[in-house]
């Protein structure tokens, strides 16, 4: 009896997000009598062969890729059972939009036969790699890595078992807003020091670390990490042209050498969060290749805790999200313009002191105004969940902020959730908006769009539990 009514009780949650949010779940096609989770892996080399601008920034149009620091990649993870195949990417871009998604979408099932709800994509949202508009010749570079990938990962299915463990890691990544001793509020892109003390963090850290081990049969084990970190530019020093994938290159690396898995990485909630805290006595001195490999060793230490999960099952999930444009700022769309139009002629220096003289925060928040200006009051976001067993996965295209991923892991129904962003578009809390900070005056998105997005992702999560 209690079997039926837990069937019937998530029949009810699935029929309920359908009718009220767009929402839609996958059961694929159940596992076949006898079947056996896959697990496969791909990864294809996408350093651009030849110049292309550089994303991160805001001056893609100027700034052309040049001397190789580490190769980025696209990596893809692909599990199988039954009839039901999934991929999950990881692509060492700074960030994608939904159109861009669909498009790699596309691409990949056009030559793997996989649908494309059945796709799944995350950045690593390193600042030292092409921003994929505006680069066509790169752009068709990804799409046939992401294929090759996929089919590589295809290609490489093998029965699988599954082993999880978490862990904190404290002092290694820092939030980026705080509230001075004074009272004055302190972000992370004002171009100063702070100058005293930090009364208290305005946002939460998730300091935790995720570990999923797929052991194969007769081939090589496959490690998917999941940590959350704003990653500093690797190629600062070289007038942001070098190409890299940030401290995530440097962990692969090592993690790989020292276990001889098969390393996927999935960048977490990273909004507000960086690797390297602004407070003085915060700092660990670690550079992006000490940073990675400091990450890299705290993985390996932590293998010995792998535990044995459960290997069957697959489900997805996807809803559309009618996120509020935030149109506070419309009515100093002259003003914005002028700004913009000084930044691109004179220089940021110019356009952040006449934007500071106007009230903005800086260049970029000219920038911004005058991109949601003429938004609708609504803007439809792609959320998507996927479960493997008793693990589950949320991926979207957006910034997330760190507290809306505790909230999205503590209700989970999953022991163990992964939060995989790292794409485009800040999606701050509540306090960014009232201390205007940097995320909240440049990105897009009004106040509560963030509670109301982790809302929304426990319903999908409790839909494919």
């Amino acid at each position: 009896m209690k079997k039926i009514l837990s069937f019937l009780l998530a029949v009810a949650i699935v029929c309920g997000l359908c009718a009220c949010g767009g929402a839609s779940t996958a059961e694929n096609t159940q596992p076949q009598a006898g079947s056996t989770l896959q697990a496969g892996f791909g990864r294809e080399n996408i350093t651009p062969e030849k110049p292309a601008g550089m994303g991160g920034y805001s001056d893609a149009e100027t700034r052309k890729s040049g001397m190789v620091l580490d190769y980025i990649y696209t990596t893809c993870v692909a599990f199988n059972e039954g009839n039901t195949t999934i991929l999950v990417f990881t692509i060492d871009v700074c960030g994608l939009i939904d159109a861009q998604m669909d498009a790699i979408r596309t691409h990949v099932t056009t030559n793997t036969g996989i649908p494309g709800e059945n796709i799944f994509i995350g950045a690593t949202h390193t600042h030292s790699a092409p921003q994929v508009s505006g680069n066509a010749d790169w752009k068709l570079q990804l799409h046939n890595a992401c294929s090759n990938a996929a089919k590589s990962a295809i290609a490489d299915l093998a029965p699988v078992t599954m082993e999880a463990a978490t862990a904190k890691l404290e002092g290694l990544n820092f939030v980026r807003h705080y509230l001075m001793n004074d009272g004055t509020y302190y972000g992370s892109n004002f171009g100063s020091e702070a100058s005293g003390y930090k009364a208290h963090a305005l946002d939460h850290a998730d300091q935790q670390l995720i570990l999923l081990k797929l052991d194969r049969e007769a081939k090589k084990d496959i490690l998917m990490v999941n940590w959350q970190a704003h990653p500093a530019s690797a190629a600062r020093e070289y007038d942001y042209t070098a190409v890299s994938a940030d401290f995530v290159g440097p962990l692969r690396t090592k993690v790989e050498n020292e276990t001889g898995m098969h390393v996927a990485y999935y960048t977490g909630a990273a909004g507000n969060t960086n690797k390297d805290s602004r407070i003085e006595s915060e700092k660990h001195g670690l550079d992006f290749r000490k940073y990675g490999e400091k990450i890299a060793e705290h993985v390996v230490a932590n293998i010995p805790n792998l535990v044995s999960v459960e290997a069957s099952g697959i489900q997805t999930a996807k809803l559309d999200f009618n996120a509020e444009i935030d149109h506070s700022w419309d009515h100093m769309i002259d003003q914005a313009d002028e700004v913009f139009d000084l930044w691109k002629t004179v220089g940021k220096e110019a356009g952040d002191n006449l934007g500071k003289a106007y009230g903005f925060t800086s260049s970029y928040q000219a920038r911004a105004i005058r991109t949601r200006y003429d938004k609708p009051a609504t803007e439809v976001r792609q959320l998507r969940a996927f479960r493997v067993g008793s693990i589950g996965f949320t991926t979207g295209t957006y910034e997330m902020f760190s507290d809306h991923a505790e909230y999205v892991k503590e209700n989970s129904p999953f022991d163990i959730t992964f939060v995989i962003t790292g794409c485009s578009g800040y999606i701050p809390n509540k306090a960014a908006y009232e201390y205007r900070s940097y995320e909240s005056d440049t990105g897009f998105y009004a106040s509560g769009t963030g509670e109301a997005m982790a809302e929304e992702y426990v319903k999908l999560l409790n839909a494919i539990k």
